[in-house]
Order: C-alpha cells, then structure tokens, then sequence
C-alpha cells in the first residue's frame, strides 16, 4: 500500500495481476469502512475483498511471524508521518555519515549484515536495493544499508560487500558503528544466536523533509510496491 487519504475514504495501492481482470498496476480504491484505514500506514503489505468499487475485510498481512516465533515491537519505534531523528554512522570509506546531511533527498534505510547465510533474507535486501539503485539513476534518492553485525562488519569489510554489489558510493552507503539504537528506532529486534544474527526485516522510507513516509516490512515485498512507493515519495515536494 502507497497511500492512505482519510478525507477521501481511499487507499493507495501496487498490486499483482489479477488474471482476467487487470494487469499489475497503482490505483486507488474506495474503503468500505472509514474505521478500517486507522490500523493502515504507507508500505504496509494488505490483502481485501474488492466488492463492486469497494475495498472490503481489509486485513494486513502479518510479516513478523516465523514458523514458531513472533518478533516484539520496539518500543522506540518511530511512527508513520513522524521526523526521523538525526544520526551518524560511519560508510564504507571510513567516512561519517549522518542523516541530516541528506535532508532535500528521499532516504531508503534498511538493515542488513554481509555473513548473513540466508539468501532469502539480507542478500535479498541487497538486491533489491541494488535494482532501485539501476531503476533510480537520480540524486534525488539516497540508499541506507546498516549492518547489524558492527564488531565483524568493519568499514573495510563493507566496501568489499559493496563492490559485489556494484554500488556507487554517491547513492548508496554502507554504514556501521553503534548501529542498536538506530536500528531499534526504525523497528529491529536482533540478537546472536548459534553463530547468526536472528532478526526481523525493515526497510524505511524518508521523505525530503526527514519524515518516515513509510516502513515496509520483511524481506519477501514485492520489488515493484518498494519501486512505487520510492516514485511517489520522490513526485511529493
């Protein structure tokens, strides 16, 4: 989902192709119940009955589940609509890098570590932030990974990370450093367990004014609703 408009009792949304009927597309549709649109915020996953122009049964798909354990909420976890308070960090050049200095861009920030051995997992966060990065050829749109595994991911560490995945340092950086409180702010629930990093998936989308436009959970989004909520937040002034 892209957008929620109250006034207008609509929602926003990228969806896949529904055989016979539409292609792949963003349109928005009607909400049956204004009170449904309270539980929704931009980058949420959703599913709904669509009777007549209507959108119905509006649920959001659940994404901090696994099989046997369901991810907590951080307390510090910033809100849709809400400024992103400033940070810094430091890239893969060794250099700082903080937040405000990108103030005037749309900032995408999601959380990441380079011995992750689950593919589906921050390889995938990877590259879908590797396609944007080809789909975006603009200054306009900055590219935030931040590791989860500081104390292994030394700057150097990520600029070898980096180069496999072809990014230019002018669009997208690595960052690390004391990445907790960072990561707890947008979301994270992480700990070590048996040789890996357990944790759930993030990705933030921040507005040229430093706002969180909107936060799309887990690792399994489709690359085209990421893709259309960027295009969006970048038209908006």
């Amino acid at each position: 989902m892209l957008s929620v408009d109250p006034a207008a009792q609509t929602i926003l949304v990228s969806h896949r192709a529904v055989e016979g009927v539409m292609p792949a597309m963003v349109m928005p549709f009607r909400v049956a119940k204004a009170r449904s649109l309270t539980t929704l915020a931009p980058g949420a996953r959703i599913e709904f009955n669509l009777r007549g122009q209507a959108a119905h049964r509006i649920r959001v798909v659940e994404t901090r589940r696994t099989e046997d354990f369901e991810f907590p909420r951080s307390a510090e976890e910033l809100k849709v609509g809400q400024p992103v308070p400033d940070f810094t960090l430091t890239d893969q050049a060794g250099r700082p890098f903080s937040l405000a200095s990108q103030r005037g861009r749309v900032v995408l920030v999601n959380f990441l570590y380079t011995r992750c051995p689950l593919p589906e997992v921050c390889p995938r966060l990877a590259a879908s932030f590797a396609s944007l990065q080809r789909r975006f050829p603009t200054e306009d749109l900055m590219l935030v990974s931040i590791t989860l595994d500081p104390t292994f991911d030394t700057p150097e560490v990520l600029a070898r990370y980096a180069a496999t995945m072809r990014a230019r340092v002018d669009r997208w950086r690595f960052l690390t450093g004391d990445t907790g409180p960072v990561a707890r702010r947008f979301g994270l629930v992480h700990w070590a367990e048996e040789g890996v990093i357990v944790h759930n998936s993030q990705t933030a989308v921040i507005d040229r004014q430093g706002r969180l436009a909107a936060m799309v959970e887990g690792s399994q989004y489709r690359l085209e609703q990421l893709t259309d909520l960027v295009r969006q937040t970048l038209a908006r002034d």
